[in-house]
């Protein structure tokens, strides 16, 4: 995953730990998170995050340590916490804790007093929002617009599930029509493997409401003889 912080030309590259569902079937429902977390970017300083592995003895589950390192290999800081509680962090000088008080980083809101159905937060359920105004300035291939995904959230069950298979069925006829893979419009990267980067050119598109050769992906499939589909994917 690759996140880019424009106003200071930031990039931070990081590996997700694994995550473990238990009792899909019958049980009580629930997650954790174990394995290493390696953060690094474009500056002075990496971070290595720890997330322990459960254990059905472990009487301080779903913990968290790191440390932080500048370029050198010099500790500079320590992480510690609960991946579903908070996070702290202590200032270290000379590899040593340079004072008992932590700085408090990163805290769980309480959950809603009306939980949603998903238990949802706040802030999860303002990502998919879509106002009138909103929704005129997006690209056809934004998630906001998928009709699966807002008949779910309506609660409207059946044709969510009609339209997610409509779009799966959708999605192999296209993939059928084109022979080089969709090839992205604002985003490359330097190697095959390697972490996609912005480009630019979509908050201008955006500002002039122009999304020409971006295709509807959620519509009806066009008829391959009179609508050929371009291989550049609007993302």
């Amino acid at each position: 995953m690759l996140v880019q912080q424009v106003s200071f030309l930031t990039c931070y590259s990081l590996y997700q730990v694994t995550t473990t569902i238990n009792n899909l079937i019958i049980g009580r429902l629930y997650c954790h998170h174990h394995g290493t977390m390696k953060i690094s970017g474009n500056r002075q300083h990496s971070c290595k995050l720890t997330f322990k592995q459960q254990s059905f003895l472990e009487r301080n589950p779903r913990q968290v340590q790191g440390v932080v390192e500048d370029i050198g290999g010099t500790k500079v800081a320590t992480l510690r916490g609960k991946w579903d509680e908070s996070l702290y962090c202590n200032v270290t000088n000379d590899g040593v804790n340079s004072s008992a008080e932590s700085t408090l980083l990163w805290e769980k809101h309480e959950p809603p007093t009306n939980p949603t159905r998903y238990n949802l937060s706040s802030f999860a359920i303002t990502l998919n929002e879509l106002t009138p105004n909103l929704k005129e300035k997006l690209p056809p291939t934004d998630s906001r617009l998928r009709p699966d995904q807002r008949h779910l959230e309506n609660g409207e069950y059946d044709k969510a599930n009609s339209e997610k298979l409509r779009l799966e069925t959708r999605q192999r006829m296209a993939r059928k029509m084109q022979d080089n893979g969709w090839k992205p419009r604002w985003f490359d990267r330097d190697t095959e493997d390697g972490a996609f980067h912005y480009t630019g050119g979509y908050w201008e598109a955006r500002e002039q409401r122009k999304w020409d050769g971006c295709r509807d992906i959620f519509g009806e499939l066009p008829d391959k003889k009179t609508s050929p589909v371009p291989a550049s994917l609007g993302i």
